[in-house]
């Protein structure tokens, strides 16, 4: 959806480029156990700057890609693609991007005392940080939290509330320790996933990637087979695909449009990976996503 509407609570930011958001219960009982009051998907502006400090809900968001700095609290902090934080009411929060690709996140605003319960046994409480390198399982509760949440509803209220009690008792199982986080391995390896998340639609291939960051595709291989739980190339392609997605659907553009702006020169190739992963053709995709 667009993000420039008069019917967009106060605390969304109008730095923000493009986004999907749901938004459930904006006015929830204070003492109900976990409600999930919104969320969504957010790609910022290059200036993007957001502080505040009167916000009723606990937060919990994931960075895709981009950089930022973030003051949580008192603690000052990087924020990088795989990055997870949170912050409960009332915490001062100060978020601004930096680096040369815009920042894109996920978030959900939580309320209830089972859930601020939940967030302070996590890793997450004083504001802290968590790397979470490769663990896809973080990023596909947030996407399943815009998707199942977009309708609204009992369903999907209840959807939502599961989704993020998950989120919230497993956020610290796959956690990067402090110390291999600034490995040189780690290193490497974040910067090549960097460079996938910014510009996978201009690298075709895993031999591109390490001709970017000059290092070599086995290497490469074995980074994210230790880090990630999905090769460099599986990454590249999905993120591809996703995008392809979403122009399918936004601007029902055609096929062979779809393929070329993913970088796919191949529109019948295209085509096959397509259905491969999404289980329908491109063609058939937009009316897919309508009945379901």
């Amino acid at each position: 959806m667009g993000v420039m509407s008069e019917a967009l609570p106060s605390f969304i930011s109008d730095q923000v480029l493009d986004a999907s958001y749901f938004f459930l219960n904006l006015e929830p009982v204070k003492k109900e156990e976990l409600r999930v009051v919104c969320g969504g998907l957010e790609k910022c502006s290059p200036d993007y700057r957001l502080e505040r400090e009167e916000f009723d809900y606990l937060g919990v968001e994931y960075v895709v890609s981009g950089q930022a700095k973030a003051i949580i609290g008192e603690r000052s902090e990087n924020l990088r693609p795989g990055c997870v934080f949170g912050y409960m009411p009332h915490t001062y929060l100060r978020i601004e991007s930096e680096g040369m690709y815009p920042l894109k996140k996920y978030f959900v605003d939580l309320s209830g005392a089972r859930a601020e319960q939940m967030f302070e046994e996590s890793p997450l409480r004083g504001g802290g940080i968590l790397e979470m390198a490769g663990s896809r399982w973080v990023e596909e509760i947030f996407r399943q939290l815009v998707k199942f949440g977009s309708p609204g509803g009992p369903r999907a209220n209840r959807s939502c509330e599961m989704l993020a009690e998950v989120l919230l008792m497993q956020i610290g199982e796959n956690e990067i320790d402090s110390e291999e986080a600034e490995s040189p391995a780690y290193r490497s390896y974040r910067r090549c996933k960097e460079r996938i998340q910014g510009d996978y639609l201009r690298i075709s291939s895993v031999a591109e990637l390490a001709s970017f960051v000059r290092l070599d595709q086995a290497y490469i291989a074995r980074l994210f087979k230790k880090y990630d739980d999905e090769s460099p190339y599986r990454n590249l392609v999905r993120l591809k695909l996703g995008h392809a997605a979403r122009l399918l659907l936004r601007e029902r553009c055609s096929v062979k449009f779809a393929a070329s702006e993913a970088g796919f020169g191949d529109a019948a190739h295209f085509s096959r990976v397509f259905k491969k992963a999404y289980g329908v053709s491109p063609a058939r995709f937009p009316e897919s996503v309508k009945r379901g």
